[in-house]
């Protein structure tokens, strides 16, 4: 076994020590609310005195644990103590309250470095949501004094996780009591999706092929098209004002509705579209 597989890291080991406290909490608690029977003891604080190595690689504390005989460990004094609701709730930090928010590992770039992720995620930006609520409150420059970051590099990696940004595109499943003129519809998910205005969210500009789609509905992670016939199929670009279009290729040709069965729709801009409408 190499050095490296031998160590593990520090919070590991805690939370290793966490779980399995939790176990023993469940299980004097099953002992006592569904089994009836009286609790003979309870614990209160665990004192533990962990004696390892210490290592520190990309910016991680890992520690390797000493033998008995090993006079140079360094000595972890740690303890455990029981806490009550009300303290975790005003201490517990939610990592991301929205399952799907991004995290920050995903600006993987040329202008933040891993080195610059866990030093970001040192002061609890840990989602890219979170770190551009702070550049909204002009939080930007203290990031960069308390991280030691270069602010024209947190600019950088703003302006990226501004951009829209394309997940996937579904065809909507038509209901069984669905009309069979209501037309047929597409889902796109993603991200930044719309963009902000004088006049508030703005809807961005969608074609397909170079051709304009219908929106039909739309917000910040989720677009409703209702493409044409021949639009089922192509490069899907999504164009916000001030910001770098985002596209993909997709091809759902076989849930295309036939050609006649084509009506027109009514965009959330107001425009008309049909088959026959260009750039």
């Amino acid at each position: 076994m190499n050095e490296q597989a031998a160590t593990l890291p520090l919070e590991n080991f805690i939370q290793a020590v966490q779980s399995q406290l939790d176990k023993a909490q469940s299980a004097m608690a099953m002992k006592a609310r569904n089994l009836n029977l009286p609790l003979t003891f309870a614990i209160k604080d665990i004192t533990l005195d962990l004696r390892a190595h210490v290592e520190f690689a990309r910016s991680e504390i890992r520690i390797r644990p000493a033998s008995s005989a090993d006079t140079q460990a360094s000595v972890f004094h740690l303890v455990f103590a029981a806490i009550t609701r009300p303290m975790i709730e005003e201490n517990a930090t939610a990592l991301a309250d929205d399952p799907e928010a991004r995290s920050i590992d995903d600006l993987k770039d040329d202008s933040l470095t891993e080195e610059n992720r866990r030093q970001l995620e040192w002061i609890g930006v840990r989602t890219v949501d979170k770190l551009k609520e702070l550049n909204a409150k002009g939080a930007v420059s203290a990031i960069g004094r308390v991280t030691g970051l270069p602010v024209e590099r947190l600019r950088q990696a703003l302006e990226r996780a501004s951009a829209p940004s394309i997940d996937h595109v579904l065809p909507v499943t038509r209901a069984s009591d669905d009309d069979a003129d209501q037309p047929q519809f597409l889902r796109v998910r993603g991200h930044n999706l719309m963009s902000d205005a004088a006049t508030g969210r703005a809807v961005p500009r969608v074609l397909v092929g170079g051709q304009a789609v219908a929106v039909v509905k739309a917000s910040d992670r989720e677009l409703l098209l209702a493409p044409q016939p021949h639009q089922w199929a192509g490069e899907l670009s999504i164009a916000s004002p001030g910001a770098q279009a985002a596209t993909l290729s997709f091809d759902l040709t076989p849930f295309a509705p036939a050609s006649s069965d084509a009506a027109p729709v009514q965009s959330t801009t107001g425009e008309s579209m049909s088959s026959g409408d260009k750039q």
